[in-house]
């Protein structure tokens, strides 16, 4: 790729950028992270070098369109196909959420062109990783956060990274992923000095093929290390998948079909611990036919088993209601109210400035309310049991205090509004990724997929088929402890990022002032 037309830059690391969604769920082939980003780097490095700044960031930021287009394409097909918005409306949602996602790389690399060191080495091994982190972190909470599609996440399979999530988290894999990465484009960059035939290697070099041997040890070493132990005995647990579509949900004439439906499964269930997804009540507890509850409890109890229920939930006398995992089993409903909200999906931010977009395109206000952070984990069936809802499960700083109190952790959710997409597999790799760095159970419930079981190694133990109605029963057990990245969640790795961006700023500072 020498030589490259910056005129065809902006198309080549586009078809890059999609490139990298084989790299993460449902295909888990890491090696595509791998090329996607070498002729990222390799394009930006040949553009640097010819000056052609304007196509090097435009062709940046068509990487990062492709890049989040091609796994976020889910967001254009549950406008468009589910809640019918329209395919205009849909295309320009889609362009515009990826735009926004895309920024953050487009950072990344001004703040890497604006940092870089003379060192090829340096650059790549340590200042690059640091700046596309940081970006990564920055897309973790800025406007309420969106933390999908973390480099991080295309190596819950990969046993020489594994053993560094319960460490250093998400974040931290991503660094070494890309500290990889890098060392990979220093190797090919200088090929002819390395592994010419009359090879010049020089001292960097040397240094930088130790640290790459260094990290595959120490990750190899630290594979099935186990920072937590088991506690009390195992427990079976039922995840019952309704498979109800959206329109069947919420059709009245349809809904006492669906409460008889889950009447039935639960009454021939056996285990100790039966759970329902997300909304699989869409109403208030007091809007159920008259002792419904209090039956399907009793057909559970009689089964030996305790329940809980997702469905929306009033917290405060105000009226104020939130989405909810209720425990039915216990006096007064004990529940856990969702705190993460979607913005424009579960709440409307600035409502006054949004209102009248919504009402031009026909869009549905939403107001439910963020629950309290510091709740309490569920006692169920001997079991700390810590929830969360929907795609809270990617706040990994967010969810490690609940986690490191509890034995087991649970997620519930309804992914119907994204169809047979690609999103189902991306939340569940999500959840490997916690139970990774929590070294506990997993337990992820949903309406139409994907309900599953999930190691504390990050491995998927069970899975119910998408899009079939089922009841996934397995055994789970409880472990107790802390792991390094629970008790120090995301402040090494990020304090270090800036740490090293800081020296860096400072080193080209004195080149600068000593050419002055």
């Amino acid at each position: 790729m020498n030589n490259i037309s910056p005129k065809l830059a902006p198309l080549w690391l586009f078809l890059a950028g999609i490139l990298s969604m084989l790299a993460f769920a449902p295909f888990h082939k890491s090696i595509f992270i791998i090329i996607s980003l070498l002729i990222l780097l390799w394009v930006y490095e040949e553009l640097l070098v010819q000056g052609k700044k304007r196509y090097l960031y435009l062709g940046v930021a068509c990487f990062g369109m492709g890049y989040f287009t091609a796994q976020l394409y889910w967001i254009f097909y549950s406008l468009n196909y589910i809640i019918q918005t329209g395919i205009v409306v849909a295309i320009i949602s889609q362009l515009a959420f990826s735009g926004v996602m895309a920024f953050f790389i487009v950072f990344s690399f001004l703040l890497f062109s604006y940092v870089r060191t003379k060192s090829t080495e340096i650059n790549y091994l340590f200042i690059f990783p640091s700046c596309w982190v940081l970006g990564e972190w920055l897309r973790g909470w800025v406007l309420t956060g969106f933390p999908w599609c973390d480099i991080g996440y295309s190596q819950v399979s990969n046993t020489l990274l594994t053993g560094y999530f319960p460490i250093l988290g998400i974040y931290g894999v991503s660094w070494i992923s890309l500290s990889v990465i890098g060392f990979l484009f220093v190797v090919i960059r200088k090929r002819q000095n390395l592994l010419g035939n009359a090879p010049q290697i020089t001292r960097a070099q040397r240094l930088s093929i130790v640290y790459f041997m260094l990290l595959a040890l120490i990750g190899y070493s630290l594979n099935n290390k186990q920072y937590t132990e088991p506690y009390g005995r195992q427990i079976k647990v039922a995840l019952i998948q309704g498979n109800i579509d959206q329109e069947t949900k919420w059709d009245s004439r349809k809904f006492l079909r669906n409460l008889d439906m889950y009447a039935k499964v639960i009454a021939r269930t056996k285990a100790d611990l039966i759970i329902l997804p997300e909304t699989a009540f869409p109403i208030f507890e007091s809007n159920l036919p008259a002792y419904y509850l209090n039956d399907i409890t009793a057909l559970a109890r009689e089964n030996g088993a305790e329940l809980v229920i997702g469905m929306p939930q009033i917290i405060n006398d105000a009226g104020d209601y939130a989405s909810a995992a209720v425990d039915v089993s216990k006096p007064g409903h004990p529940y856990y109210a969702k705190t993460h909200l979607v913005p424009f999906g579960e709440f409307t931010p600035l409502a006054s400035i949004w209102g009248g977009l919504y009402r031009l395109f026909g869009l549905p206000m939403v107001g439910f309310s963020a629950g309290k952070l510091d709740q309490a984990p569920f006692v169920l069936a001997s079991q700390k049991i810590a929830f969360n809802i929907c795609y809270e499960n990617g706040f990994a700083n967010e969810l490690v205090n609940r986690a490191s109190n509890s034995t087991i952790m649970a997620n519930i959710s309804d992914l119907v509004w994204f169809g047979n997409t690609h999103a189902k597999d991306e939340h569940l790799q999500l959840s490997q990724a916690r139970a990774l760095e929590n070294q506990r159970y997993f337990i992820q419930s949903t309406n139409t997929g994907s309900s599953a079981i999930i190691k504390p190694n990050g491995e998927i133990q069970s899975r119910l088929p998408d899009y079939e109605s089922g009841v996934l029963i397995d055994y789970v057990q409880g472990r107790i402890g802390t792991t390094p990245y629970q008790h120090y969640t995301n402040y090494p790795i990020i304090c270090g990022v800036l740490l090293l961006l800081i020296l860096a700023a400072i080193s080209r500072m004195i080149t600068f002032y000593r050419r002055s």
